[in-house]
């Protein structure tokens, strides 16, 4: 049995159980240490926060993703390794990913000024037989540096390794998740760390 099938089982099982998976998030939490319980219990003092089915690893919304970021960067959640905010989350499949991702990333086009630097990552949990991270970032990295040369007649410039901002794509299970992360951010809050 392969992964898709075990999320679709999954799913079933949640939504029969009347068990809610969270839709409506904006923050991947890393933790580290095997300490994913600990965490859990101290971020839900914040936030509203599930178990992602991987370890260590969380997905949760907050009120106010600067203050959040402000308390992980004074330490005030111990096992927490890494951050990454999420501006739009949804549901995807492998089958229909590549083209959710490019209809939801038309939404940054207004973002990128010209003469600044865009870059895209993929960090994936799950879906590994089915996607390759690398193909996912170049598809929708081409697609979204087409539609900016075609929108606003100018080539876009694209720096893979410090871009002015960086297009996050968080592949959780069945679940997707955008964050549109600038240099400053990064260099704000430290846990704002993309792979």
């Amino acid at each position: 049995m392969g992964l898709r099938e075990i999320n679709f089982i999954l799913a079933c099982t949640f939504k029969t159980r009347g068990i809610k998976m969270m839709e409506d998030w904006n923050v991947v939490v890393i933790g580290g240490g095997d300490r994913e319980k600990d965490l859990l219990e101290i971020l839900e003092e914040d936030g509203e926060f599930e178990r992602s089915g991987f370890r260590d690893v969380m997905i949760g919304k907050v009120e106010d993703i600067g203050e959040f970021l402000e308390d992980v960067e004074q330490k005030k959640y111990p096992y927490l390794n890494r951050v990454i905010p999420i501006d739009d989350a949804f549901f995807a499949s492998p089958e229909n990913l590549t083209d959710m991702l490019k209809k939801h990333v038309e939404r940054y086009i207004d973002e990128i000024e010209p003469g600044e630097t865009f870059g895209f990552r993929v960090e994936r949990r799950g879906m590994k037989e089915d996607i390759s991270s690398q193909k996912v970032e170049r598809e929708v990295g081409g697609y979204f540096y087409d539609l900016v040369e075609k929108v606003y007649g100018r080539k876009p410039k694209v720096n893979l390794k410090n871009p002015d901002t960086l297009v996050a794509i968080e592949i959780v299970g069945n679940r997707c998740g955008l964050g549109f992360i600038t240099r400053e951010m990064r260099e704000k809050y430290s846990v704002i760390k993309v792979k």
